[in-house]
C-alpha cells in the first residue's frame, strides 16, 4: 500500500500531444507509478519523465493508468503500468 506522504519523486506529465504537466509527486518503480494527482487526465502512450537527484532524467511510457476511487483511508490516486524508456530529444 502506498499513501500520499510517500511520493517523493518529480515527475513532469508528457501528454501525447506534446503538453507538458510539471510539478507532479509520485512513487516510481521500474513497471509502474503511483500518483496520488488525479486533477490531470493520464491516458496511455502518454509519458512520465521523473527527475532524478542527480540531475539525470528516466522516462516512462503510459501503458495502462489505473485510476482508483478513494477507500479504506487512501484518497484516489493513479497506479500506471509503465515501461521504461529513452528520454526524448
Amino acid at each position: 500500500m502506498i499513501l500520499p506522504g510517500m511520493a517523493k519523486d518529480d515527475v513532469v506529465l508528457v501528454k501525447a500531444d506534446g503538453k507538458r504537466i510539471e510539478g507532479l509527486k509520485a512513487v516510481v518503480s521500474m513497471r509502474r507509478i503511483v500518483t496520488f494527482h488525479t486533477e490531470v487526465e493520464i491516458e496511455p502512450k502518454d509519458m512520465m519523465i521523473k527527475q532524478c537527484a542527480d540531475g539525470e532524467q528516466e522516462a516512462y511510457l503510459v501503458l495502462d493508468p489505473m485510476f482508483n476511487h478513494a477507500g479504506d483511508g487512501i484518497p484516489e490516486n493513479y497506479q500506471i503500468t509503465v515501461r521504461k524508456v529513452a528520454v526524448p530529444e
